[in-house]
């Protein structure tokens, strides 16, 4: 379900760039520091979204290096260096992939069951050591996925999307303010909770077709039918916009920043790379009304 929160690149400036791709590779190599070397798998540019938050509220100022890596041997990359947000990061991350995976077990079949569990063989490892620094955060993680789940079984009844998209919100809250205290959980805990609900209604709205085709569970298909309006899809980018602003009033509430890169990499997501990558799902959408 993650994967969608990423800046828009065109609208950044070149430092401000590479210092993106210096947060993504140092959340790289903190995983492997902190999981294990399996639980890279999991990389993904939200949690350096998360990163850049935490670093933001927490005043972080962590300092950039020229290191080497596996992946881009011959060639010296920035990279942030030790971070105390990028190895909650790095946990986060492990905790919600393994979740994640179970997930999968359990749902899907054939090879994509069978890739499932090989992956989460791989991850058991780290997930274990991201559960003993965050146990209380891995119950909430569980406990969230559990009614979410129940929720999905029983979707028929009360068919929502704002429903299941407010318990995964939840979840990220609990994953944004995690150790926070005072205003900066509180401003953590509201962004979580937008970005996660805007997170769900994005996935399930861009997996629309292929959920169809194989009738899987898709909070949308109960709402829209067989084939969604434009009516519909004028809704879901109501619904959307609605979680971004929502966010974006909590993210205005941060007092300042330690770099300005950080406040612009925040701000470029916010405002422009989630908004871009929702036209792009409702465009995609349309193409489902004219069948």
């Amino acid at each position: 379900m993650l994967g969608y929160v990423r800046v828009n690149a065109q609208e950044l400036r070149l430092r401000e760039y590479e210092y993106y791709r210096a947060l993504y590779c140092g959340l790289c190599r903190r995983m492997g520091k902190c999981t294990g070397q399996c639980s890279r798998l999991s990389l993904s540019y939200d949690f350096v979204f998360l990163a850049t938050l935490r670093m933001s509220l927490l005043g972080e100022k962590p300092s950039v290096g020229r290191v080497r890596c596996m992946v881009h041997p011959l060639k010296k990359r920035n990279a942030v260096l030790a971070s105390p947000s990028l190895d909650y990061c790095a946990d986060a991350s492990a905790l919600l992939s393994y979740h994640k995976l179970n997930d999968d077990v359990a749902d899907e079949k054939g090879f994509a069951r069978t890739k499932a569990i090989l992956l989460r063989h791989l991850m058991r490892s780290a997930y274990k050591k991201a559960r003993g620094r965050h146990g209380e955060l891995d119950e909430k993680i569980g406990a969230c996925l559990q009614r979410l789940s129940e929720y999905e079984k029983n979707a028929h009844e009360y068919p929502s999307a704002d429903t299941p998209a407010a318990l995964f919100g939840e979840l990220m809250a609990a994953v944004f303010s995690e150790g926070l205290e005072g205003a900066d959980a509180r401003i953590a805990s509201e962004m979580g909770r937008a970005v996660g609900h805007w997170i769900y209604l994005a996935d399930a709205a861009d997996d629309f077709a292929e959920d169809k085709k194989r009738g899987r569970f898709n909070p949308y298909r109960g709402l829209f039918g067989e084939n969604p309006t434009r009516e519909d899809l004028e809704n879901l980018r109501i619904s959307l916009t609605a979680q971004l602003m929502r966010g974006e009033s909590a993210m205005l509430l941060i007092d300042s920043y330690a770099t300005a890169e950080l406040k612009e990499i925040l701000y470029n997501i916010m405002y422009l790379g989630l908004p871009d990558r929702a036209e792009r799902i409702l465009n995609g959408m349309k193409g489902e009304t004219e069948k």
